[in-house]
């Protein structure tokens, strides 16, 4: 047997609900933050010059943001900051021994991350012009698996699926 419901509470009628619009801008602003970081890291990370021009591929991995080691017709820049001429390069030996100090300097500094627990991953970027010699590419790979970035990628555009 069912109660019945007191005369209070059988004229109550109901008050409609408000929307809280604090809760909604907050949702809004975290949305908001999370894709302008989505968008500021899947920007480009090289860009060409005109003494530098990317072999083309197929592959469709993106590039993570690491140290770039760029090989140009006539200069060897690291991130970005020309480090020496490429006729500079020595003739004997595989080792070139102003890149490896540039990059024993970063090595220290990532190791001094790792430190506030940023981890130092041995990861670079070589972008090569599609112009240069094999040897020279050789050399800047050598030198930069001797300088602890010992996990390479080489950069390249993306080219057409089509077939030869």
């Amino acid at each position: 047997m069912a109660f019945q419901p007191s005369k209070s509470k059988k004229h109550n009628t109901k008050i409609a609900g408000e929307l809280n619009m604090n809760s909604m801008m907050d949702m809004m602003t975290i949305i908001l933050l999370f894709l302008l970081k989505s968008y500021s890291t899947g920007g480009a990370l090289a860009t060409q010059s005109e003494s530098l021009t990317l072999p083309t591929s197929q592959r469709t991995i993106k590039p993570k943001k690491e140290l770039n080691v760029s090989v140009a017709k006539d200069v060897i820049l690291v991130n970005e900051v020309p480090l020496m001429n490429t006729a500079d390069i020595p003739k004997e030996g595989f080792m070139i021994p102003q890149l490896q100090s540039k990059l024993i300097e970063y090595a220290d500094q990532e190791k001094a991350l790792e430190e506030v627990g940023k981890e130092f991953t041995h990861e670079v970027i070589i972008q090569g012009d599609k112009s240069i010699q094999f040897e020279t590419l050789f050399k800047v790979m050598y030198t930069c698996s001797k300088s602890e970035f010992y996990k390479m990628r080489l950069l390249t555009i993306q080219g057409s699926k089509s077939a030869p």
